[in-house]
């Protein structure tokens, strides 16, 4: 995720179905992946000047970290080291790892990729999750324990992209499809899902 996407409208629905979801299922803990890409900010021009934002602004309107202060019931976790998408395999290594060191359980493990989940034709980018990673991530996972998935829409005509992602989800975690549920809110943002499933 770049922190140029950081609390836009997206972020309310996306931490309003992490709660619900932790309440709902009695989840203690929320693992949010980041896969984190800085951005670069240009300048601002002030009274012909141009300056660089300040890092205090930056911090108060960009820092995803912050959200590890939200009450809300359950701990908040934020795995939050740069994403470099030529050492994926170091990354998913390091995922891993801060699941297995998760302090309470069960939880919400959610990956938040700018994108989602890999196009079936594999022709995937660092702002994707491959179908073999979300696989070793929900093997990872304990019984109780949620993996959520931030989906961007997959096109622009119109057509449903939900239905098709919940299906490769399903068959990349070995589950049944109607046991993938998904969250959006079209009357916020028309252009997101969430897809999730807790394991049994």
């Amino acid at each position: 995720m770049k922190d140029l996407w950081y609390g836009d409208n997206r972020d309310l629905v996306k931490w309003t179905t992490l709660v619900h979801l932790a309440q709902r299922h009695q989840l203690r803990h929320i693992l949010q992946v980041l896969y984190y890409r800085p951005s670069t900010w240009h300048e601002v021009e002030v009274g012909g000047d141009n300056v660089g934002i300040p890092e205090s602004v930056k911090m108060h309107f960009r820092d995803a970290a912050s959200i590890c202060g939200m009450k809300c019931g359950a701990t908040i976790e934020i795995l939050g080291a740069v994403f470099d998408g030529a050492k994926r395999a170091d990354y998913q290594r390091a995922v891993r790892a801060a699941i297995a060191e998760r302090s309470f359980r069960p939880g919400i493990v959610f990956l938040d990729p700018d994108t989602g989940l890999e196009p079936p034709s594999g022709n995937f980018r660092p702002t994707h999750v491959r179908e073999r990673e979300l696989s070793e991530i929900w093997d990872s996972l304990g019984i109780n324990d949620a993996l959520v998935l931030y989906q961007h829409e997959t096109n622009r005509k119109g057509e449903d992209f939900i239905g098709p992602k919940k299906e490769q989800f399903a068959k990349a975690i070995g589950v049944p499809p109607n046991h993938v549920k998904h969250a959006h809110a079209p009357g916020i943002v028309r252009d997101v899902a969430f897809l999730f499933a807790v394991k049994s």
